[in-house]
């Protein structure tokens, strides 16, 4: 129904893999070279500021990117599944991280050393357009979201990130903490509180402890003011 009834696409954290289908010789330097990483929920990826040593394939679990403010409360940008990459934008355009990354959940990833990285896009032109697409897209959702921070309230702003995640995490049911859903919102957790306990009272969403059901989707879209 969600894609009949929101632009979801717009909003989505949910990007196409740049990883499908890669020539055989590209998935050998890749296994040869790769660094393989554990990390507990919690972790810290990468810091914003610092240098990036390579691009980060996700194996398993989910990643949450954000950047801190003076106060360091965060500010989450976007999501990050298993099967997708990150890290890459700061390799592209040779600079520091331009945000923090850390674990959402217990992660396992494939560290690919930079040069490693820099060979594989210089010799296949698909790759780079793969890569060039996804940060598109990646920015398409930052523009909007911003234009969201700004234009609608913390009740449309909720509505619409429930949408989001249900899409993300993609069985039904949200499960992320209060505090990273209220960096997702850009509000406090005490105001997303009040909010998610209007959304149960109108019959909206289901909440058992930080997981979040959504039961009437059409009401939920209505309640984002995008229709």
């Amino acid at each position: 129904m969600i894609n009949t009834l929101f632009p979801h696409k717009r909003y989505s954290f949910i990007n196409e893999t740049v990883l499908e289908s890669l020539p055989e010789h590209v998935l050998e330097l890749i296994e040869e070279n790769k660094t393989v990483l554990n990390l507990k929920k919690g972790q810290v990826i990468f810091h914003e500021g610092t240098i990036p040593i390579g691009l980060y394939i996700l194996k398993t679990g989910k990643v949450k990117k954000y950047t801190e403010g003076v106060n360091g409360k965060e500010h989450i940008f976007y999501l990050i599944k298993e099967n997708e990459i990150f890290g890459y934008h700061s390799l592209l355009s040779k600079e520091t991280y331009s945000h923090s990354a850390a674990c959402l959940t217990d992660c396992s990833f494939d560290l690919i050393p930079k040069k490693v990285f820099y060979s594989i896009i210089e010799n296949n032109q698909k790759i780079l357009h793969r890569l060039l697409k996804s940060i598109s897209h990646e920015f398409g959702v930052f523009i909007n979201n911003s234009k969201i921070l700004a234009q609608h309230s913390v009740r449309e702003r909720t509505a619409l990130s429930i949408i989001k995640l249900e899409q993300f995490f993609n069985d039904h049911c949200i499960k992320l903490s209060r505090r990273d859903l209220s960096n997702i919102v850009g509000t406090s957790i005490e105001s997303l509180v009040r909010v998610l306990h209007d959304f149960k009272e109108e019959k909206v969403i289901d909440v058992k402890g930080s997981e979040i059901t959504i039961k009437d989707m059409k009401k939920l879209i209505g309640i984002t003011n995008f229709i």
